[in-house]
């Protein structure tokens, strides 16, 4: 390759680099790019790093985390609209839009009438609705062709997604639909320089109309309407009548994020430990306040745990304590961030006297895995078991990268290789949390994956994350970002110097490890045989709790210290 060919290519990706600040959720289909970019171009870290260096301190201008609102964080865009059918998990009605179902036919209570499906695909639909609700669907992107009424000759189209409450799952339907209103109109307007009849043109097309009824309407020759659309197509740039509809959507899109139906509420953690040089540790605690005593490293997403989850561990009689980790919330860290599994180790028995504690389980979910192998190796004498829940596990060598899911593979590629962008999508990721534009980032990075998008999608778990980001990111970015160098680092030192064998718990479905690398993991540092859990994705927490906990709680009652109370 030529020095012109390869300054091309540099000059190319640091440009998208740059280009995605205004858009954040571009950094996702941008990782594909970086790894070939790193893997074909000689020096690449090294040539980008100061740009990226200067991306990162965009986004820190651009989306300042201080006093920012996430109200509009949402793992589901349509979250954010009126749910126009609703069903429960024996497909029948709970709500429905009276203005889309006008003939008083859809009953809340009823099961579905059969006219709502069509004749040709209605057993077929029907299966798929209930896969999608059994979170057995491979494809959660589903599309079906529903009926208004028993008139309605040509239907309509519907997307469906899976909706988790606290008690029950079920169905939402939304009409595939572009929405024009005259207050969006006239804004689009403004912005676009358009011409009252450029503007009315625009209004037809959008609400279904035709060139041909537009001409009708206003008097004149269907040529002259068609004139009159493509010099609107000149002014704005585009080739056809649908990118016109496209370019309104987008607008709309704009206009108007996604939100959700509560804002979260001020948070602040009421418990800090301070520490003899001065450190703190924050904590929160869940699950019986007089249970055995579990340590939680958290994952990525914050220190939350779901209702069900909780419900467990009360009833296994676990007193869950969680320490955020170093820069997240009040907890302090060290000017440094990388080696930080082994550094706040050496922090934890000064808590737990602090608490009264002489002997836990440790416990990690997903990215919280390196500090948990951090405990083990270092303060063995506190850990009666230790515990990796759906754990992030260390890559060694290159043929590791064949067990991980494309996006997860390309993740730790790029953050390994080059650091230095790896911290600009992940302040591109949290620039989206405030922005309403998270859902995209959950959408691609799980596309595929139903049951880490059924987690994702779940009301609770949009509030949990609320409440974890707009504590941990009080003090900066630092937190999450030391997170990820040090989950995609090669780690596998601290599991060969762990005292305490990590015992693995993983779901047969697990998006970002295998039940095949848990297990080639287990032989390498001579672990336990790894638990594989049925029907359950990364998120065993929230898909399968109770086991999880009982598993835990058989910890305490197999060694003395279990049967004597350990305070």
């Amino acid at each position: 390759m030529s020095s012109d060919d390869r300054n091309a290519q540099l000059n190319e990706v640091v440009a998208k680099a740059y280009a995605a600040i205004a858009n954040p959720e571009g950094f996702v289909p941008l990782l594909s790019e970086m790894v070939e970019a790193d893997a074909k171009l000689a020096g690449f870290e090294e040539a980008t790093e100061l740009h990226f260096e200067n991306a990162f301190a965009i986004f820190d201008k651009m989306y300042p985390l201080q006093d920012t609102d996430y109200s509009g964080l949402t793992t589901r865009r349509e979250q954010a609209v009126e749910c126009d059918l609703e069903l429960d998990t024996n497909l029948t009605v709970v709500s429905c839009n009276k203005r889309l179902f006008p003939s008083g036919s859809v009953h809340i209570g009823d099961g579905i009438p059969e006219w709502l499906f069509d004749p040709v695909s209605d057993k077929r639909d029907r299966t798929r609705l209930r896969a999608l609700v059994a979170g057995k669907l491979e494809n959660p992107r589903l599309f079906l062709r529903l009926f208004t009424s028993p008139e309605d000759e040509n239907g309509r189209w519907f997307r469906a997604w899976p909706i988790a409450t606290e008690d029950a799952t079920g169905i939402a339907l939304h009409a595939v639909r572009l929405r024009w209103t005259d207050k969006v109109g006239e804004v689009f307007r403004e912005a676009l320089g358009l011409t009252k009849t450029e503007l009315a043109l625009t209004g037809h097309l959008v609400k279904g109309g035709s060139l041909r009824e537009f001409a009708e309407q206003r008097g004149r020759a269907v040529g002259t309407a068609r004139n009159q659309l493509k010099a609107l197509q000149r002014k704005l740039a585009i080739n056809s009548q649908a990118d016109l509809l496209l370019l309104y959507a987008g607008f709309v899109h704009s206009l108007d994020p996604p939100g959700d139906e509560d804002a979260p509420e001020s948070y602040q953690c009421g418990n800090i430990f301070t520490q003899a040089d001065g450190s703190t540790i924050a904590w929160e605690e869940f699950g019986d306040p007089n249970g055995q005593p579990v340590l939680y490293c958290h994952p990525l997403e914050g220190l939350f745990l779901s209702s069900g989850a909780q419900a467990a561990a009360r009833r296994a009689k676990l007193r869950i304590i969680a320490p955020w980790r170093p820069f997240h919330g009040a907890t302090t860290g060290t000017a440094h961030g990388r080696g930080s599994p082994r550094e706040f180790a050496r922090r934890i028995p000064a808590f737990l006297d602090h608490l009264g504690i002489e002997r836990v389980v440790g416990m990690a979910a997903q990215a919280g895995m390196p500090w948990l192998a951090g405990l083990a190796a270092s303060c063995p004498d506190r850990l009666i078991a230790a515990v990796g829940v759906g754990a992030f596990l260390p890559l060694i060598g290159s043929s590791d990268y064949d067990f991980l899911s494309r996006r997860q593979r390309i993740h730790f590629r790029i953050s390994r290789s080059a650091p230095t962008f790896a911290k600009v999508h992940m302040r591109a990721m949290l620039a989206s949390m405030g922005t309403g534009e998270f859902y995209r980032f959950v959408e691609d990075f799980y596309e595929g994956c139903p049951r880490e998008l059924r987690a994702f999608q779940a009301p609770e778990t949009v509030r949990g994350m609320r409440r974890a980001a707009a504590y941990m990111l009080q003090s900066g970015t630092k937190g999450p970002i030391d997170t990820m160098l040090n989950w995609s680092a090669e780690w596998s030192p601290l599991l060969k110097d762990a005292a305490v064998p990590i015992e693995l718990l993983q779901g047969d479905y697990d998006a970002n490890i295998s039940p095949q690398f848990a297990r080639l993991t287990a032989q390498r540092f001579g672990l336990p045989e790894p638990r594989i859990i049925a029907d359950a994705g990364s998120f065993l927490l929230f898909d399968q709790p109770e086991p999880v906990m009982d598993f835990i709680a058989g910890k305490f009652a197999r060694t003395r210290a279990g049967k004597e109370r350990l305070t």
